[in-house]
C-alpha cells in the first residue's frame, strides 16, 4: 500500500499459493519450483528483517472494550470486522487481527454499525457534547461528515494519541499530510483502513476478438492515457441487432452504476479540485485549460451512442450486461470483484487513464471511508495502542487475504493483473475538495463535473458551470476555516 517491496514479497507468496498465477503453472518443473520458493522466501525473510518493530508497551488493560462505530458502507462491509472463525480466508484474517491486538493488550474489540451516514454524524456529535465514550474509533463515510467533524471540534487530534507513530511503514503519512487542512491530524491513513478506489474492469475477451492492443502493456508503457480509452470504445461499440439503436443487446462501451464513479476520471488525469497556498490553506484550482481538455475527452464518450452508460435507477442490476459480453468498461469499486467469481467472460482491472503520456503517475482515488477518533475517548493510551496494533498486525494479517479475495474467481491470477493492483494501490490519493466539501452547495456540483455536466446532462459548457457555483464554493471553504480556526485556537 505504501511500498512497492511489500506487496512485492506477498505477490510471490501469492504466486506460490495459487499455481494458477503466471509463472506457476503444473509445467514447471520441481527444481523450477523449489528455486521459486527459496526466492520467495528469501525475499518474504529480508522483508521481515527489515519491517521495525512496533512501540506499543505489552500493557493490560485488564479487559476494557475498545468500540468502533462504522458504515456499513464500501470495504466497511468486508475487511474490517468479523465475530468468529468462519473457514473463510478473509473473515478468519480479520479474526486473527483481533485476537493478535486482544491478546497483547487485554482488551475487547467490538463495533456497533449503521448504514445511514447521516446518523452517524448526528450520533456522533451527540456523544461527544455529551462526554460520553461510548465509541473509541469512527470509520465515516469519505465525504459526509468529514468537514463538520472536523471545523466543530468534535475529533481527538491524532498527533496526541500516545502510542501512534505515525513515522511507521504502517502508516501513510503523505496522505495523512494531505487530509490535514489545520495544525491536527484528524483523520488517520494506516495499513488498517485497507482503500477502496474506482478502478476499469475490462472484458479481456472482447479485447482480444476486436485485435485491440493490450492494456497492461499500454499502463506498463504508460500509454494508458484517455485518448487510448477512447479508441477502444470507438473500436467496439456497435448495434449488433441491427435495429438502428444501441440499447442493452449491443455493444457498449463503459457503464457505471452512479455518476461519482466517473469523478474519477478527473482525479485520474491529475486534476484536482483544490491546491494549496503559501500558507497551506485549500483554494480553488480547478478552471483550468485541463479540466476543458478533460471535458471535451470524457464528452466524446458520452456523447458517443453505446460510448458511456448510466442506469437512471442506479441499480447495479439495471447496468449493462457486463457477463454475457456487452461491455467493453465497468466502473466500479475494487471492492465489487468479488462479485465477477461466476462470470463466463475473464475480466481484467486497469486504473484510470493518465490524461496523456506526458503526466507522470497515474492517479488512483480513493472512495473508501476514513478513521477518526472522538474527543470524548477517556483512556488515550488504550485506544492508541489499539490503533496502531491495529495498523501493524494488518499487514501479517488481512492484507495478504485481501489479495486473495480480490484476485479470486475470473479475475485473472497472473503477473498483470498483480502489477496492475500495485500500480492502484501505490498511486492512491484523496480528493480534498470532495472529501471536505463533496456534499456542500456549489461544490457537490463542481465535485460531479464529469458524471453531472458530462455524462448526465451532454455539455460542456464548463466555464458558465463553474461561475455559477464558483462562488457558493469558496464561501464554504471560508467558512470551515473560520470554524476550525475557532475550534484549533481553544487548544
Amino acid at each position: 500500500m505504501h511500498t512497492n517491496r511489500k506487496w512485492t514479497a506477498l505477490f510471490l507468496a501469492l504466486c506460490l499459493t495459487f499455481p494458477a498465477l503466471a509463472g506457476c503453472g503444473e509445467t514447471e518443473t520441481v527444481a523450477e519450483t523449489t528455486a521459486d520458493t527459496a526466492a520467495a522466501d528469501t525475499v518474504a525473510a529480508e522483508e521481515a528483517e527489515t519491517r521495525p518493530m512496533h512501540a506499543v508497551p505489552e500493557t493490560d488493560f485488564g479487559g476494557e472494550e475498545f468500540r468502533t462505530y462504522y458504515l456499513y458502507w464500501q470495504g466497511h462491509r468486508f475487511y474490517f470486522f468479523a465475530e468468529e472463525e468462519t473457514g473463510d480466508a478473509m473473515n478468519d484474517a480479520i479474526w486473527e487481527r483481533t485476537l493478535r491486538v486482544e491478546e497483547f493488550l487485554n482488551v475487547k474489540l467490538a463495533q456497533d454499525y449503521t448504514d445511514n451516514y447521516d446518523t452517524q454524524t448526528n450520533t456522533i456529535k451527540s456523544l461527544v457534547q455529551a462526554g460520553d465514550d461510548q465509541y473509541q474509533q469512527a470509520l465515516i463515510h469519505c465525504i459526509k461528515g468529514v468537514s463538520e467533524l472536523s471545523s466543530g471540534g468534535y475529533l481527538y487530534n491524532l498527533d496526541k494519541v500516545p502510542n501512534i507513530d505515525i513515522t511507521k511503514p504502517w502508516w501513510n503519512q503523505t496522505q495523512m499530510d494531505v487530509l490535514r487542512l489545520g495544525n491536527n491530524t484528524y483523520y488517520g491513513v494506516s495499513d488498517y483502513m485497507i482503500p477502496c478506489p474506482y478502478v476499469m474492469y475490462f472484458n479481456k475477451d472482447m479485447v482480444t476478438e476486436a485485435g485491440l492492443e493490450d492494456p497492461y502493456q499500454l499502463v506498463y508503457e504508460g500509454k494508458w492515457t484517455l485518448d487510448a480509452m477512447i479508441d477502444m470504445i470507438e473500436a467496439v461499440v456497435r448495434d449488433t441487432n441491427g435495429d438502428g439503436n444501441i440499447d442493452h443487446d449491443d455493444i457498449w462501451g463503459m457503464c457505471a452504476s452512479e455518476y461519482s464513479k466517473y469523478i474519477s476520471f478527473t482525479t485520474g488525469a491529475d486534476q484536482f479540485m483544490t491546491t494549496r497556498d503559501d500558507a497551506g490553506r485549500v483554494e480553488m484550482a480547478m478552471n483550468t485549460d485541463r479540466m476543458y481538455a478533460i471535458i471535451e475527452k470524457i464528452y466524446q464518450v458520452a456523447s458517443m451512442p453505446g460510448g458511456a452508460y448510466t442506469p437512471a435507477s442506479h441499480k447495479v442490476e439495471d447496468m449493462i450486461d457486463f457477463g454475457g459480453g456487452h461491455l467493453l468498461f465497468r466502473l466500479d469499486a475494487l471492492a465489487t470483484a468479488v462479485e465477477f467469481r461466476d462470470l463466463e467472460i475473464n475480466i481484467g482491472i486497469l486504473p484510470y487513464p493518465k490524461f496523456d503520456e506526458a503526466q507522470e503517475n497515474y492517479v488512483s482515488q480513493d472512495w473508501g471511508g476514513l478513521m477518526c477518533v472522538p474527543t470524548s475517548i477517556q483512556n488515550p493510551e488504550m485506544v492508541g495502542s489499539v490503533i496502531e496494533l491495529l495498523a501493524y498486525f494488518s499487514e501479517e494479517t488481512v492484507i495478504p487475504a485481501y489479495y486473495d479475495v480480490t484476485l479470486d474467481g475470473k479475475i485473472a491470477r497472473d503477473e498483470d493483473t498483480i502489477a496492475m493492483l500495485d500500480i492502484i494501490f501505490d498511486t492512491i490519493a484523496y480528493e480534498i475538495g470532495g472529501n471536505y466539501f463533496g456534499f456542500s452547495n456549489g461544490f457537490t456540483n463542481l465535485f460531479y463535473t464529469t458524471g453531472f455536466m458530462v455524462v448526465r446532462d451532454k455539455s460542456t459548457d464548463f466555464a458558465s458551470f463553474y461561475a455559477k457555483n464558483e462562488k457558493p464554493a469558496l464561501k464554504v471553504i471560508e467558512d470551515f476555516y473560520t470554524d476550525l480556526e475557532k475550534v484549533e485556537s481553544q487548544g
